[in-house]
């Protein structure tokens, strides 16, 4: 019985072990090599990029930028950062100043259809296409921003088996211009970035 204790104390750990191992592999299996590679890239070279947006060209990592529209749009101040598109560096402006919505959604999801359609509180008694007012915090402070009701598909969890919803919720009438990126010149890298 004594002996039997002690196998079933050093089979719980060597379990544990061996589930890890599998997940690890599993997991590494799902990761293409050019997205690790991109990844790997971006942690190893924290001052290269490979191209930029409209609102960075000709700009450094943490120039001040500008992006068009008021906040609810996606508009505002913000600096030149850097973040991954695809397989590229890109060095894009990203807003620094705080805008919070409390839209209120229910967390309701489904694996299986139907899904559930829930909406936000600026929409709660309307319907899709309909007006709406946003109420959002802009740096702390309070402020209202017309807007449209539309729906959207939501979804979280695992990629080949997701949670999704339909969600009707306030966005902008106007939406932010799209990004474009532009590469980054041979003759930039080599005089900016050391390449």
């Amino acid at each position: 019985m004594h002996t039997r204790t002690k196998l079933r104390h050093l089979a719980l750990p060597t379990l544990g072990f061996t589930f890890a191992l599998v997940a690890g592999v599993a997991w590494a299996d799902l990761v293409i090599p050019e997205v690790a590679e991109a990844e790997k890239r971006f942690q190893d070279n924290p001052t290269i990029f490979d191209q930029t947006d409209q609102y960075c060209t000709d700009k450094a990592i943490d120039a001040a930028c500008a992006l068009p529209g008021n906040v609810f749009e996606g508009g505002g101040s913000g600096t030149c950062q850097r973040s991954l598109t695809g397989l590229k560096i890109s060095l894009g402006c990203q807003r620094t100043e705080s805008v919070e919505i409390d839209r209120q959604i229910p967390d309701k999801f489904s694996v299986d259809p139907p899904f559930p359609q829930v909406t936000d509180r600026f929409c709660a008694k309307s319907k899709e296409g309909a007006s709406c007012t946003v109420e959002l915090k802009h740096n702390g402070k309070v402020e209202s921003y017309a807007g449209i009701c539309q729906s959207n598909e939501d979804s979280q969890g695992y990629r080949f088996r997701p949670n999704r919803r339909t969600v009707l919720s306030c966005e902008p009438a106007k939406k932010a211009p799209e990004r474009v990126y532009t590469p980054v010149s041979s003759v930039r890298k080599l005089f900016t970035q050391g390449l």
